[in-house]
């Protein structure tokens, strides 16, 4: 077997600090050499402030991130190209769709795990909140005052959710397929940390770098199969409801759902990457044509059966450990379909009719987040 290098790149346009909405372009070109699939690391440091020039969190500020995903709060949005396909993906919301997939499939144990406390997870609300306080250096005198000098910014060491990290077939040949470019958009201060009190939050990353790992290139390129999605947002704000979506894909197989008050999306207490519940819903109904071009209609009356479909769906976008004792222990709520197959919904309009009984969503509308799970083939 040939021997594994590791690479570390930084930046394209490198800073000392990045901050929210800034764009952070990583290039990963290595000729003669295979990147080895589910290898992209994201690391950094990061300085969370309790409100715009304010102060640097503290357990009494009780500023935090969502702890179930740690620093994959701090991006947006990601997109992958590469030179000779172009874009591959273009992942909107994504904090939202890691926070699905986790309170879907890890429980308290799995988050003390080294892989997840490396990114700054953990089992406890509270969690978010120590993995943004200073750590400070053990060399300290008994009885003497800490020296701000020997205290550093926490770390975080991420593994993105993007298509090279979600791979299946051949390794990505270099000299086959060109250059590969990973950008991300940072997520806006009031949503990456939430908390506190009710001043608008801020942070900065430092220290950015992308780690990755390749092979020598064997001068073939076998099948590569990817996992991602595409999000599409829409809005509840009716008893009686009706969503469209066009995604632009082939092959899809099938949708998760998840919902939040318009009023906690970007407010500066609440968690807005959290996963309400939509109140006193009695029919979900979803349209859409299959393969054989034969138009389905799936309802859905039952709460229970409707978190199941939608655990299924995150199922066949290759989450395997889903459960809905965990789902419930992590206090969240997720809807959808599998399809069981791939559809093209490029060319036709997937519909969602929601049917409320509560005239609440009508003072207090929500924000439903699709998320269609697809396949990239290369």
């Amino acid at each position: 077997m040939s021997a594994i290098q590791l690479h570390r790149t930084l930046p394209e346009s490198s800073s000392t600090a990045y901050k929210p909405y800034q764009t952070v372009d990583f290039l990963l070109d290595a000729r003669g050499r295979k990147l080895i699939k589910n290898s992209i690391r994201i690391e950094f440091d990061a300085l969370a402030l309790d409100a715009v020039g304010g102060n640097t969190v503290t357990n009494v500020s009780n500023v935090k991130l969502e702890n179930a995903i740690g620093g994959h709060s701090f991006f947006d949005s990601f997109t992958c190209e590469t030179e000779n396909k172009g874009v591959l993906e273009n992942l909107q919301n994504y904090p939202r769709h890691c926070n699905m997939v986790s309170r879907a499939t890890l429980n308290a144990d799995d988050l003390l795990s080294s892989q997840f406390v490396a990114e700054g997870r953990g089992p406890a609300e509270q969690n978010g909140n120590y993995v943004l306080q200073y750590v400070s250096d053990n060399s300290y005198v008994a009885g003497q005052a800490e020296v701000a000098t020997r205290q550093q910014a926490p770390s975080f060491s991420i593994s993105p959710q993007v298509c090279f990290n979600r791979q299946g077939g051949d390794d990505y040949s270099f000299d086959k397929n060109g250059f590969i470019r990973v950008s991300m958009i940072l997520a806006p201060a009031n949503q990456a940390v939430f908390g506190g009190a009710a001043a608008p939050k801020d942070y900065t990353l430092a220290n950015m770098a992308l780690r990755y790992q390749t092979r020598e290139d064997d001068g073939e390129q076998g099948a590569m199969l990817m996992k991602s999605y595409v999000n599409v947002v829409s809005s509840v704000q009716s008893t009686s409801t009706t969503v469209s979506a066009r995604v632009p894909s082939s092959q899809v197989n099938g949708v998760a759902l998840s919902f939040i008050k318009q009023s906690n999306v970007n407010a500066v207490q609440p968690n807005s990457y959290k996963l309400e519940s939509l109140p006193q819903w009695s029919n979900i109904e979803y349209l859409f044509n299959n393969t054989l071009q034969q138009y389905i209609t799936y309802t859905i009356r039952d709460e229970s059966d409707a978190i199941q479909k939608g655990l299924e769906a995150l199922e066949t976008a290759g989450h395997h450990s889903v459960s809905t004792k965990t789902l419930k222990a992590n206090k969240g709520q997720i809807m959808g379909i599998p399809f069981n197959e791939f559809v093209d919904l490029s060319n036709q309009k997937f519909t969602i009719n929601f049917k409320i009984d509560s005239d609440s969503i009508t003072t207090a509308p929500m924000d439903v987040m699709m998320y269609f799970s697809t396949l990239i083939t290369m």
